[in-house]
């Protein structure tokens, strides 16, 4: 006896009847779909030495700056807020005031060390330790005064601390700026100072109450923040 199935190959018949319940599968093993080759192919990339050594890729591929997290118009966003005392931080985007790069903050902690130096102080050492020691500091202080539903992660935190510092920090290099022309070892280059700092605190406390969804305590963030700005603003005054 003998069965015969018209979904498989009977022998001896020489050909071979596909059942009608029989369907190729569609899914990420089928061969008819292939556009990533396709769209290398449409858009090859141009030919010639100068062509090698710039940035240039594909039409759809990232620039190179923001794969490594390093957004220009989110840098200039926020250096706007800093610069504009009266402008609120929650006028920012949820996507700019979320963005955690360190690029700002570095390139503002350089210029003031570099600054300071144009005025033959040498403290590149003191501000990379005090901005180390305030940054953990500051960083334990609101980990314990965000609520626990809107609390980031530990590292989230740390990194939004250490980039919202970093960009209040710009009104010092403001203060340094002016250190080079003129001596602020003086009562004028106090009261200079102290409207800097306050500056400086004004605009973070404002950053770290948005960033953190934090209620009716802007002036208890304001007290640690004006002492980490003060001793900035005390390597601009004394040599």
């Amino acid at each position: 006896m003998s069965f015969y199935n018209p979904g498989i190959p009977n022998e001896g018949s020489g050909f071979y009847q596909p059942s009608a319940q029989f369907q190729v599968p569609q899914g990420s093993m089928s061969f008819t779909q292939q556009p990533t080759a396709q769209a290398f192919s449409q858009d090859p990339l141009p030919q010639g030495l100068l062509n090698a050594l710039s940035t240039k890729g594909h039409p759809h591929e990232l620039p190179l700056l923001e794969e490594i997290g390093i957004n220009f118009n989110h840098i200039l966003a926020k250096t706007k807020v800093v610069l504009q005392p009266l402008q609120r931080a929650d006028s920012l985007s949820a996507e700019v005031i979320a963005d955690c790069d360190l690029a700002g903050p570095l390139i503002f902690c350089l210029l003031f060390g570099t600054l300071l130096l144009a005025a033959g102080k040498v403290h590149f050492g003191y501000i990379y330790g005090v901005a180390l020691f305030g940054t953990i500091s500051l960083h334990t202080l609101l980990r314990l005064m965000g609520s626990e539903e809107n609390k980031p992660k530990t590292d989230q935190l740390f990194l939004r601390t250490a980039s919202i510092l970093g960009y209040c920090f710009l009104p010092l290099c403001l203060l340094s700026l002016v250190g080079v022309f003129i001596p602020l070892n003086n009562v004028l280059g106090y009261v200079l100072a102290l409207l800097f700092v306050c500056w400086c605190t004004w605009s973070s406390s404002g950053f770290f109450t948005v960033a953190l969804h934090l209620h009716n305590t802007r002036v208890l963030i304001a007290y640690p923040l004006s002492i980490f700005y003060s001793v900035f603003a005390l390597m601009a005054i004394f040599v």
